[in-house]
């Protein structure tokens, strides 16, 4: 089940990006960047949103119960932390049932019905997502000279084998 565990990576790493966000000052966080979403705290919401969106909404097939955030309503890291943990914890509980069989399922995605993936490939969908924008997270922060964190997938399996 290597594609839990890539979710399993994601969230390890988020919280290290949690944490430099809580070093940073709120208007760096909130600063109108010009990426993918405006500020470094709407990519790390987006990213959270997606995994947050297809685990719990799109998997079990409750997509139409899905409620976009308003990005604008996070106004400190606290805010965000309690938006964390409260997907984390539900993608966490779900990640716990999983077997093979229900990592074969297909589910059929609101936006591309006629394609149904494979949760597996949801979920490494999900991981590469996250990823990507965290590599867009570092190469924002480098541009005011803060020092992003690193979680390579070699520390992660050494911690979690």
């Amino acid at each position: 089940m290597d594609s839990a565990r890539l979710i399993k990576y994601t969230h390890a790493a988020r919280k290290s990006y949690l944490k430099t966000l809580g070093e940073l000052p709120w208007d760096e966080v909130v600063k109108d960047r010009g990426a993918s979403h405006p500020s470094i705290r709407d990519i790390f919401l987006h990213a959270l949103d997606a995994e947050d969106l297809f685990i719990n909404y799109v998997i079990p097939g409750k997509s139409e119960k899905w409620i976009e955030q308003d990005y604008g309503k996070f106004l400190n890291i606290r805010q965000i932390e309690e938006r964390v943990n409260d997907v984390e914890k539900r993608v966490d509980a779900y990640l716990k049932t999983l077997t093979e069989s229900k990592l074969d399922k297909r589910v059929a995605l609101p936006w591309n019905p006629s394609f149904p993936m494979r949760v597996a490939d949801v979920l490494i969908t999900l991981a590469i997502e996250d990823i990507s924008h965290m590599g867009e997270l570092i190469a924002l922060m480098w541009q005011f000279d803060k020092q992003p964190p690193f979680l390579g997938w070699s520390d992660f399996i050494e911690k979690n084998p």
